[in-house]
């Protein structure tokens, strides 16, 4: 991880100023760095960590980045990772252009792998990404969204580029296809028990480096709120909330403590637990250290 955290930072390195503050004020400010460990470990799982996998984790943060300063711009946020947003500190233009220079060196870092395969993947998983963010911004207050929609949403937005961090670590690491399609599965598996467990501490814990409540004041209708929504008789207090023809004069705390009573928290953390145990599956092609890592890795994120 040194070492890719150096390559990062080698590939954000440029003349002008500005660029080079905003994309190391987001990259220093820390994150879990969980995609490039993936990649990484997925190299080691099915073979060895070569110069590639160091390219495809770097790569793969950048991305990551990029759409970290879109998406701040997009739902108008003021924190990520415990500090100002970017938009709030130099404003919307510049945090896009920036995004947009992350991906560019995000690519210029896969060229650098002279494999095809690689660069298909990545630039498959960059689209679905953006379609499936302007799908989620599409779907804003939409209280008749059904879970399989939604599942598809988080599935593109989050899940594919774990996915094809794994599956691009395992081929960087000697992997043969199948085996690196065993690695997309646990890494689309992993990503969406992830959004779902994100979704649940978006109305419960207020220490994860945003704002509590995000989602709610954006008006985005998430896992745990399509099941109270589904399960509650009086339909009226969600509409109240998300209906965008409406003022929003619902208290925060209300609706947490709503979607409390009617166990949406604890049923998505059910759905959660199964797609770790799904990504978890995935892990039987062989038994290793790194298999019992990355076993233990989805664990914590269950215990969260």
């Amino acid at each position: 991880m040194q070492q890719v955290d150096k390559l990062i930072f080698e590939n954000i390195s440029t003349s002008e100023p500005l660029i080079k503050t905003i994309a190391t004020t987001l990259i220093s400010a820390g994150g879990k760095r969980l995609r490039p460990l993936l990649c990484l470990a997925s190299s080691q799982l099915t073979g060895k960590v070569t110069q590639n996998s160091f390219y495809l984790a770097a790569a793969v943060e950048l991305i990551h980045a990029a759409t970290l300063l879109h998406d701040d711009v997009v739902d108008e946020s003021s924190l990520r990772r415990g500090k100002q947003t970017a938009n709030i500190c130099w404003g919307n233009k510049p945090s896009i252009l920036v995004g947009d220079f992350l991906f560019a060196r995000a690519f210029e870092l896969m060229v650098k792998t002279e494999n095809v395969r690689y660069l298909d993947i990545l630039a498959s998983a960059s689209a679905k990404i953006s379609e499936g963010e302007v799908t989620q911004l599409r779907c804003i207050k939409s209280l008749n969204l059904d879970t399989a929609d939604y599942l598809r949403i988080i599935e593109y937005k989050t899940a594919t580029l774990f996915a094809a961090a794994c599956q691009t670590g395992a081929l960087a690491g000697g992997a043969n296809a199948d085996t690196a399609n065993q690695l997309y599965e646990f890494g689309k598996n992993f990503g969406l028990m992830y959004q779902i467990i994100d979704d649940v501490l978006d109305y419960t814990n207020e220490n994860r480096g945003k704002q509590m409540g995000d989602d709610f004041r954006e008006g985005k209708v998430t896992f745990p709120i399509l099941l109270a929504y589904q399960a509650d008789t009086d339909k009226i207090f969600w509409h109240q909330c998300f209906d965008s023809n409406r003022v929003n004069n619902i208290e925060f705390s209300d609706v947490a403590k709503r979607l409390h009573d009617l166990g949406a928290f604890e049923q998505s953390i059910v759905a959660a637990t199964q797609y770790a145990r799904k990504a978890q599956e995935s892990l039987q092609l062989c038994n290793s250290p790194i298999s019992d890592t990355m076993h233990s890795l989805v664990e914590s994120f269950l215990k969260k």
